[in-house]
């Protein structure tokens, strides 16, 4: 302890124990003029055992103050800032420097999805009679589930394999209706022949007829007979024509109606096949391989088809994690980016993979972009529908700095920083921000990165103020340059 610091504890003190001595003084004279009753006779006088306590004070008293300031400089140091603090009104602070952002990875939620899934559905209504697979048994494609009893469907299958055969039999019925009316279309064109045949010959009866007629070989009478007997035969011909027409439009129709059995008998197989089609859905059988994850078939329930959902089958050899990639770094995510899974429950280590597709579009409901990344899962470790961890690496942004988090002031403006320019003067900046890690924020823009940042700024402080800086935010900023 200096002597100048010691002798001003001394003269505080001593100021101290002079009105303690004027106090005893007069407690001892009031004492003697009491006994003696005559205070000009005797004059005051001081205990020694008085003397010995004030001493004593005052040493208890420099002891404390050499443990406080071990030295006189430092005493004298700590007086002179806190009297020019308090006689020039300046701010003291603290201040911290920007770093790069060292940030090449981002860390997402993720869901584990199986490879594919199914949900198995009754396609016929019935009653179930049997199943065979429970809750996590391994299955082949096409191995059996579950059987159906469908006596309904079984009596329309019946129903439809006689109404097609009754259809069948209608379409032969007019296969033979048209071979017969064929048939008479060729009568009726062989007598319009024979009848054709039979006006020519009367045709040149006729014409001889004429000659013995302008000879008088033969009467006009019979002239008249045999040019009547021409008349008659040419309407045969007209007769036999329009009925040769009529046959063949007999023939065309039939030919129709063929068609349209033909149509009816197709329709009625086709609904036969329909349900002999519903019929194999009477058996519920897996469509690949995988494992039950569900089972909700119990023997005797009703079953209407496509509501119940008997069995869920999922194949567990490959998963796709699925991770909603935030619109601030889709741009940055392409097929084949590095991905790290990891799920924080399981003891298996992360997985290495690599992005395998993604949506390039962004949801516009929560703002993210969904990414996939395929993993081999031969030994069912990772199980779909768990909650996982993905880091995807992302190149850095130029130009993004870490601060503290202590230094950004949250404002109805937005976030600010607080900066100490050349002259120790305050400057308010507004900043972008990016990553929150913790105990420091990813600043995206507004900073150069050679700032000195407030730690910890007020509200009073306001652009242009005058401060100070304090030894630590000193010290810090001579490590930040160094």
């Amino acid at each position: 302890m200096s002597t100048t610091a010691l002798n001003r504890v001394v003269a505080d003190f001593h100021s101290s124990g002079q009105g303690i001595w004027s106090r005893v003084d007069a407690a001892d004279l009031s004492a003697q003029q009491l006994d003696e009753g005559s205070p000009q006779d005797q004059p005051p006088r001081r205990s020694w055992g008085k003397r010995l306590l004030f001493t004593s004070i005052l040493l208890l008293a420099a002891g404390a103050l050499a443990a406080v300031y071990p030295s006189g400089e430092s005493l004298t140091s700590h007086e002179g800032t806190a009297a020019d603090a308090a006689t020039e009104g300046v701010k003291v602070v603290n201040i911290d420097r920007p770093t790069p952002s060292t940030v090449a990875s981002i860390v997402l939620p993720a869901t584990i999805r199986p490879w594919q899934t199914a949900a198995l559905h009754a396609r016929a209504s019935g009653y179930l009679s049997a199943w065979h697979k429970d809750l996590g048994a391994p299955v082949q494609a096409g191995e059996l589930l579950a059987e159906l009893e469908t006596p309904e469907l079984d009596q329309e299958v019946s129903e439809g394999l006689a109404l097609a055969r009754e259809a069948t039999a209608a379409v032969a019925q007019a296969k033979a209706e048209r071979v017969e009316a064929q048939a008479d279309l060729q009568v009726a064109e062989a007598q319009l022949i024979k009848v054709n045949s039979e006006v020519g010959l009367t045709r040149l009866q006729l014409g001889r007829r004429e000659q013995l007629v302008a000879k008088r070989a033969i009467s006009q009478e019979e002239y008249e007979v045999f040019r009547r007997d021409l008349e008659v035969r040419e309407a045969d011909v007209t007769s036999a024509e329009a009925d040769v027409a009529r046959r063949r439009t007999n023939l065309e129709t039939r030919a129709a109606i063929i068609e349209v059995r033909e149509a009816t008998a197709n329709s009625r197989q086709a609904n036969v096949d329909r349900l002999k089609e519903l019929q194999r859905f009477k058996q519920i059988v897996a469509p690949f391989d995988g494992i039950v994850t569900r089972r909700a078939a119990e023997i005797g329930m009703l079953v209407t088809a496509g509501k119940e959902q008997l069995f869920v089958v999922e194949d567990m050899s490959r998963v796709r994690v699925q991770v909603n990639v935030p619109q601030t770094y889709a741009m940055q995510v392409a097929a084949g980016a590095s991905a790290t899974v990891s799920v924080p429950e399981s003891a298996t280590p992360a997985i290495a993979g690599t992005v395998t597709r993604f949506a390039q579009s962004v949801d516009s409901s929560n703002r993210s972009m969904l990414a996939e990344i395929e993993l081999e899962n031969t030994t069912h470790h990772l199980q779909p529908g768990s909650y996982a961890q993905v880091a995807l690496a992302t190149p850095r942004r130029n130009g993004s700095w870490s601060i503290p988090a202590s230094a950004v002031s949250m404002r109805v403006e937005g976030p600010h920083v607080v900066i100490v320019n050349d002259h120790n003067q305050i400057e308010i900046k507004p900043v972008s921000l990016g990553r929150d890690l913790g105990s420091r924020i990813v600043v995206t823009e507004g900073i150069a990165g050679d700032e000195r940042l407030v730690v910890n700024p007020g509200d009073d402080l306001v652009s242009g103020t005058q401060i100070q800086i304090g030894r630590g935010g000193q010290a810090a900023d001579t490590v930040a340059q160094r």
